[in-house]
């Protein structure tokens, strides 16, 4: 059986001041009527039903997504005590899988990113799971078709197809800078990865624990007291001692390097509204190039982006700038420096100012 896990982890800090520590993007509707991890768990409940969907989540935003998913069982809601990186999360998750269905099959998917052609994305996953059924030992993966040299984003490398729809991907990239994401655009044979995740849950153990044995070796621990009263002191006992370390550095470059993860290819209207400049492109324009959420005036202005609730704004002879205002904090950015904006949050954190985080 499938079991989809949705890891909500995120702190968003990119996207201040809209996102806030408490309130990360992910419980917030940002793109639509619906918070973003509720549309992620829409999309996903015609392929795997609620008790077999889990939510990883810190312990400061468990109740709210909770609340925000009253179809998954609460003890679906996993709660990390620590943030350890994706891979003991993914770690946990697994071995949970394992000790429920020994056979079962994950679906690993981010909490905070947009589909728009869901069609595109259930032919993918087809494609990949068909991949994981011929070969039990395989790591599946989705890369996404690049539209433009995005630095912000990590790649992957494919080479030869299998067959089928699936091809192989031999290499996982970090984020380059843009002369190497121009070429990467240009060569065709790379995409951008969206860290969603396919895979046996017992495969994906044992892969981990080839790096990471004191992780697969606590998370087993861990799986059999899951759904009993201890699950959460031992988690608190256990879990913050975890090597902090992402899923591409623990198992995946290794593996693509040695032929065992297969990508599907997939244009599914994917973004990870990561930054400003991600939600800025899926805005429509006016007639002048600007875009808005609230009420936006530009005069002599194109390129403009505002994200307002309740005061207007205006601009001034001003071209591809970003404004966002909340109750508390105004940001004004250029839009080719929206990644920048986490050096914001770190410089509130240096001054002091946590109550703006």
């Amino acid at each position: 059986m499938i079991h989809a896990v949705v890891m909500a982890g995120g702190k968003g800090t990119r996207f201040w001041p809209l996102s806030r520590e408490s309130r990360p993007k992910q419980v917030l509707p940002v793109v639509g009527g619906k918070t973003m991890i509720q549309e992620t768990v829409e999309r996903l409940s015609g392929l795997v039903p609620p008790e077999r969907t889990y939510v990883v989540t810190g312990a400061s935003h468990a109740d709210e997504i909770r609340a925000q998913l009253p179809e998954i069982p609460p003890r679906n809601v996993i709660v990390e005590p620590a943030g350890r990186n994706t891979a003991p999360c993914i770690a946990l998750s697994a071995a949970i899988i394992k000790k429920i269905d020994p056979d079962g099959v994950m679906a690993v998917f981010p909490s905070d990113h947009v589909i728009s052609k869901q069609d595109a994305l259930y032919k993918a996953m087809d494609a990949v799971m068909e991949g994981i059924d011929k070969d039990r030992s395989a790591l599946g993966v989705i890369g996404i078709k690049p539209h433009y040299p995005e630095t912000g984003y990590g790649y992957i490398k494919t080479s030869a197809t299998l067959g089928g729809p699936a091809v192989k991907a031999e290499e996982f990239l970090e984020k380059p800078d843009l002369a190497t994401a121009e070429r990467y655009v240009q060569s065709g044979n790379y995409y951008w990865n969206a860290g969603m995740f396919f895979w046996r849950a017992d495969v994906i153990l044992d892969e981990i624990g080839k790096s990471q044995p004191g992780t697969t070796t606590a998370v087993l621990k861990l799986a059999e007291a899951f759904g009993t009263a201890r699950f959460d002191s031992l988690m608190a006992q256990t879990y913050p001692s975890l090597a902090s370390i992402s899923i591409d550095y623990a198992v995946m470059e290794r593996a693509g390097a040695e032929g065992r993860v297969i990508a599907a290819v997939a244009d599914p209207g994917w973004s990870d509204v990561g930054s400003w400049r991600s939600l800025y492109d899926l805005v429509e324009p006016d007639s002048e190039g600007n875009r808005a959420r609230g009420k936006l005036i530009a005069v002599d202005s194109t390129g403009a982006f505002a994200h307002n609730d309740k005061r207007l704004v205006a601009v001034v002879g001003l071209n591809d700038v970003i404004v966002i205002e909340t109750d508390d904090a105004i940001l004004v950015c250029h839009k080719d420096r929206a990644q920048d904006v986490r050096q914001v949050t770190e410089k509130l954190k240096e001054r002091g100012l946590t109550g703006y985080l």
